[in-house]
């Protein structure tokens, strides 16, 4: 049984009536925070990546530039600093609060090749999603990580979100817009 609730977060999320949120990928992205096969050969060059495609996100939310890509990536680096955010298979979802934004927002980059990024099964990271939570989301910080962990734990999920070319955000955030298959 599915009911609407409302978070800490400041969005409205369907939800299991035993508590468990299912927030979707597509919930926290758009198509302009989305590139297909970037030619990036660090990890630390992913994360700014990432950065520079969340920063116009924050600043819209905020009606200021108070949170420049900077910003994010200082954060994304410092959370990286306390271990690897690589998930192994390739993926990765480095992640930071911020003070400043009201909801989740996520940016997702894929890579023509993989980088070194520390990764405990030790094969290079080609899949990132980059996510920002507002400072007081705590459960759903954690209830999103879990549920990107699990959605991209499915072999054919990830071989799929590979495959989209170089010009491919939009058809890539069509394809994310996709319910995950049931458990």
């Amino acid at each position: 049984m599915w009911a609407r609730r409302g978070n800490s977060c400041g969005g409205l999320y369907l939800i299991q009536t035993r508590f468990s949120l299912m927030i979707e990928l597509s919930e926290l992205l758009e198509p302009s925070r989305i590139a297909c096969q970037c030619d990036i050969r660090s990890k630390k060059r992913a994360l700014q990546t990432l950065a520079e495609l969340l920063a116009p996100s924050v600043i819209d939310d905020l009606d200021d530039d108070e949170s420049s890509d900077m910003d994010i990536f200082d954060a994304l680096i410092t959370r990286e600093r306390l271990g690897s955010t690589a998930l192994g298979h390739g993926m990765a979802v480095p992640h930071s609060r911020m003070p400043h934004i009201e909801k989740p927002l996520a940016a997702m980059i894929t890579l023509s090749d993989g980088v070194d990024y520390e990764a405990a099964d030790g094969q290079p990271v080609d899949l990132l999603v980059g996510l920002l939570v507002p400072q007081k989301c705590n459960d759903e910080h954690l209830e999103i990580l879990a549920n990107l962990a699990k959605r991209f734990s499915d072999e054919y999920f990830r071989d799929e979100v590979r495959a989209f070319g170089l010009d491919q955000a939009e058809e890539l955030y069509e394809f994310l817009q996709q319910p995950a298959p049931a458990a």
